[in-house]
């Protein structure tokens, strides 16, 4: 159950750094202001201990609309990929879990949205709904990857009844995951509000990577569909993703795309079922940002 990546080249066949999941324009544009500030707020203080990454967050939270805030005062990148776990399981189950790579995922665990990384100093939010129950917050940037730290666990639970009342927040740019691809629009370079749904029925997220100068989406492709020796035509210093969602899930959470041009949109996670990632499914997009 791992979702396979790593910061040089993103290639399954290389290296599995984070585990995790097989389970429009700046400033966004958001609208619903007054719903949004209605929100539950779930707060996330990330830092280092030695080579530890370390999470802090609150014991409880509502069932319901959520907004997860991620704050990094570290000096190493730090997300929170939040997992779900069905009664009866614990943190310790489901590490082993994620520690199997390429396994089936069992029933009693489901990713469960979260923001992807910030970088030391930074923020990243994501508001989305919240069902009860208990769950992890996981950490493992694989932009730290070479440092020699090592993953940030924490444990906190989600109470009261399922809650569907309310709105998401609007946002102008939009990515859509589905078995196996992705649909995109209104993304623009800088910092940017979007709403990622899953219409599939299988856990997705988003990698979004800008193209070297003159690469193509065939020769992105090929690359991918080779067991190793040749890396994608992409720029992986300007990488940005974002967590994991369970099919049918949605939430507002942000992209910061670094600069303009044609972009690869690229999901690693696995199916439920186990086997190989999306990418090597063909789960491959090209967007154009502007």
């Amino acid at each position: 159950m791992r979702d396979r990546r790593t910061y040089k080249s993103i290639l399954p066949t290389v290296g599995l750094l984070v585990a995790a999941a097989s389970l429009a324009g700046c400033g966004g544009n958001v609208g619903n202001k007054q719903a949004a500030a209605t929100l539950t707020k779930l707060p996330i203080t990330a830092t280092e201990s030695g080579k530890q990454l370390s999470l802090t967050v609150p014991k409880t939270v509502p069932a319901g609309l959520v907004t997860v805030e991620l704050t990094n005062v570290g000096k190493a990148f730090h997300e929170a990929q939040l997992i779900r776990l069905a009664p009866g399981h614990t943190p310790d189950d489901a590490m082993r879990v994620i520690a199997a790579e390429g396994s089936p995922s069992p029933g009693w665990i489901h990713v469960a949205g979260g923001t992807g990384p910030a970088p030391p100093g930074g923020k990243r939010s994501a508001t989305q709904r919240l069902r009860p129950g208990n769950y992890i917050v996981y950490d493992a940037p694989f932009q730290n990857e070479g440092s020699g730290l090592k993953f940030g666990l924490a444990s906190f639970k989600v109470e009261g009844a399922a809650n569907s009342g309310g709105k998401l927040p609007t946002a102008v740019a939009k990515i859509e995951a589905y078995e196996y691809g992705f649909r995109a629009s209104g993304l623009t370079a800088g910092k940017n509000t979007i709403e990622f749904s899953n219409t599939g029925t299988e856990p997705h997220h988003v990698i979004a990577v800008p193209y070297k100068p003159g690469a193509t989406l065939a020769e992105v492709r090929k690359a991918f569909r080779r067991t190793g020796g040749v890396e994608p035509p992409l720029d992986y210093r300007n990488v940005a993703y974002t967590a994991r969602i369970d099919g049918g899930a949605r939430q507002i959470t942000e992209l910061d795309l670094a600069k303009k041009g044609k972009y690869a949109l690229l999901c690693f996670v696995s199916d439920r079922k186990g086997g190989p990632p999306h990418v090597a499914k063909g789960m491959i997009t090209e967007v154009t940002v502007r």
